[in-house]
């Protein structure tokens, strides 16, 4: 007999394949907002299971924006890793930044933590905490490294990082979510190089083309 207040066996696992159904259903909004109904038609059960396994609505965001999470080590590795001299370096993570964001899956998961915690402020801190701060934070260790190379200025990294983040992100949104590629097309490419180009400039050193 189950002791009272312990899991039934396969909890995790049934909470495991319900967040995938979750993040299906929030990424997709060609049938609307979904509301906490339609979350549990999508996953296949009843609105009082899915308060069973998350709580509010919001709650059903927050964990699902943690499942994200879980699948972006690999990124974050590769973003925080030196890849040789400043001015390669930069170059090879602005294009990775540009081909992230403007990968059509993480753009559409990307747009919806967007969506979801402009709409409800509760969830903001957490789609900063998943989606945006911890590349933030692995792009500003990258930084570092050039700074400690004498390639780079001695700068705020985290400061830095934001100013390559942020142009990619708004030109990726405004060109996938926005519709502006069909209305006011950009190359992603000229971008790419014309950010790290300018980044490097601005915060490189006599030694940053040094090998």
């Amino acid at each position: 007999m189950r002791r009272l207040g312990s899991r039934n066996a396969g909890y995790d696992d049934r909470r495991r394949a319900l967040l995938e159904m979750l993040t299906d259903r929030l990424s997709d909004r060609s049938d609307g907002w979904p509301t906490m109904r339609e979350l549990a038609a999508a996953a296949g059960c009843s609105v009082s299971t899915l308060r069973h396994y998350f709580g509010r609505r919001e709650d059903v965001v927050v964990a699902v924006l943690a499942h994200i999470a879980r699948g972006t080590e690999e990124q974050l590795a590769a973003t925080r890793t030196v890849e040789g001299a400043f001015a390669v370096s930069i170059e090879r993570v602005v294009r990775r930044a540009t081909d992230a964001l403007y990968d059509p899956v993480i753009g559409r998961l990307l747009a919806m933590g967007l969506i979801e915690s402009l709409s409800a402020p509760d969830v903001g801190p957490t789609f900063l905490d998943t989606m945006l701060d911890p590349f933030v934070v692995a792009l500003a260790e990258r930084l570092q490294t050039h700074i400690a190379r004498r390639e780079m200025r001695d700068v705020d990294t985290r400061l830095a990082a934001m100013a390559i983040i942020s142009p990619i992100l708004v030109a990726a949104l405004h060109q996938k979510r926005l519709g502006g590629e069909t209305c006011r097309p950009l190359d992603p490419d000229a971008h790419a190089r014309q950010i790290a180009r300018m980044f490097v400039a601005a915060y490189g050193t006599d030694r940053s083309s040094d090998g």
